[in-house]
Parts: structure tokens; sequence; C-alpha cells
């Protein structure tokens, strides 16, 4: 994953393999949640949770994003 600074909008790119890609984003998924619980339980703050969701949000297809963003209208 590269960074970007805030405001820099990320461009999701379709995954060569996505074997892989589908085995980063259950990882990344499962890490989310235990992240949570862990926030929850106020064992981590929100910088670290923030990471974690970071990652995962990464992985997801930006069009899921916009066709959420089309509903609320």
């Amino acid at each position: 994953m590269s960074s970007k600074k805030k405001g820099q909008k990320r461009v999701w790119k379709e995954p060569d393999d996505k074997s892989e890609w589908l085995n980063e984003l259950i990882e990344a998924g499962e890490a989310a949640v235990k992240a949570y619980e862990e926030y929850l339980l106020n064992r981590i703050d929100h910088v670290e949770l923030a990471k974690v969701m970071t990652i995962l949000h990464d992985l997801l297809p930006m069009s899921i994003y916009k066709d959420y963003e089309d509903e609320k209208e």
C-alpha cells in the first residue's frame, strides 16, 4: 500500500491475481473486526483503529463507495 496525503483520493486498481486479492481482503476484514473489538474495549485508540481500517479500505473497490453515495441522494 502506498501512503497518501490527507485529502488525496485513492484509486483502486483491478487486481491481477484475484485469489491473492481475496485472501488479502479476508485477512484485512478479520483484522478490522478484531481491531474494532479492541477499540471498544479501550485497548487501542482511534489512531490504531484507523490504520487497520485504511488497509481494508484500500483493498475495496471504490465503485462501492460511489454506489452508496448515489443511494443517499
